[in-house]
C-alpha cells in the first residue's frame, strides 16, 4: 500500500493536490457527493485516516489569506457536527483550533452570505469538502482531520466571473472564466485580488506537504 493511500486525503481542486505534491490524492472538483465517495473508496483501499486538505473561505473577520486552520469540528447548516481527531493533529505536529469549519454543499460567494452563515453557525470558515469527508470517516470508523488555508477573507466576495470556474476534474475552466470576464470586466480587480490570495494560500499548503508525507510514512498509520 502506498503512503498516499494509507493517508487518505481529499482535495477539492487539482491545484491543491499539486501543492501537496505526492501521488494518490483524491480530487473532488468541489463536489461534496464526490468527496464522500472518494473518501469511502480511500477507506476501502486501506487508508488509516481521512483528511480534507485545501483552501477555505473566511466567514469570521480577522482571518487573512494564508492563515492555517485545524478546526476542532466541522459543522453543517443543518446542525450536524463532526469532531476532528486531536491525536491525528498531534501526529502532524499541530494542535486543534477551538473553532468550527462549515461544510457547504454550495459555493458561499458574497460578503452578506458569509456574515449570515458566521452568525447562524458560529463557524469561522467554509469549504465544500470537509463535511463530506468527515461523514465518510464517521461511516467507516476512521479518524478525521481538516487542514484548511484561508483564500478569500470574510470581507471579499468571489467575483461572478469566477463562480462557475471549477471543472469536475478540479481544474479551473480558464476559457469559461475569461468569457465571463469579458461580459463582466468590472470583476477584473476582484479576480486579480482573488488570484493573489489564492497564491498565498497555495504557498501555505506547500509548507504542509512535508508534514503529511512524513506522517504517511510512519507507524502512526500502520494500524498496528
Amino acid at each position: 500500500m502506498t503512503p498516499a493511500v494509507r493517508l487518505g486525503i481529499v482535495c477539492g481542486l487539482a491545484s491543491e493536490a499539486s501543492a501537496l505534491g505526492f501521488p494518490g490524492l483524491a480530487v473532488s472538483g468541489a463536489r461534496p457527493e464526490r468527496a464522500d465517495a472518494q473518501a469511502r473508496e480511500l477507506a476501502r483501499q486501506g487508508a488509516k485516516a481521512l483528511l480534507s486538505v485545501g483552501l477555505a473561505g473566511a466567514l469570521a473577520p480577522g482571518l487573512a489569506p494564508g492563515d492555517l486552520l485545524v478546526p476542532a469540528r466541522v459543522v453543517t447548516a443543518e446542525g450536524r457536527a463532526f469532531a476532528a481527531d486531536a491525536g491525528l493533529a498531534a501526529a502532524l505536529g499541530l494542535a486543534l483550533d477551538p473553532c468550527a469549519l462549515l461544510g457547504s454543499d454550495t459555493l458561499v460567494a458574497t460578503v452578506a452570505d458569509k456574515a449570515a452563515l458566521h452568525a447562524a453557525t458560529g463557524a469561522v470558515a467554509v469549504d465544500m469538502e470537509s463535511h463530506a469527508v468527515a461523514r465518510a470517516a464517521r461511516a467507516t470508523g476512521l479518524p478525521f482531520l481538516a487542514l484548511r488555508v484561508i483564500a478569500d477573507p470574510a470581507d471579499a466576495a468571489i467575483p461572478r466571473a469566477a463562480r462557475a470556474s471549477v471543472r469536475s476534474d478540479g481544474k479551473v475552466d480558464v476559457v469559461g472564466t475569461l468569457l465571463r470576464l469579458l461580459a463582466r470586466p468590472q470583476d477584473l480587480p476582484a479576480l486579480i485580488a482573488l488570484g493573489r490570495a489564492s497564491a498565498a494560500a497555495h504557498a501555505r499548503l506547500r509548507d504542509l506537504a512535508p508534514r503529511l508525507a512524513r506522517l504517511a510514512a510512519t507507524a502512526h498509520l500502520s494500524g498496528g
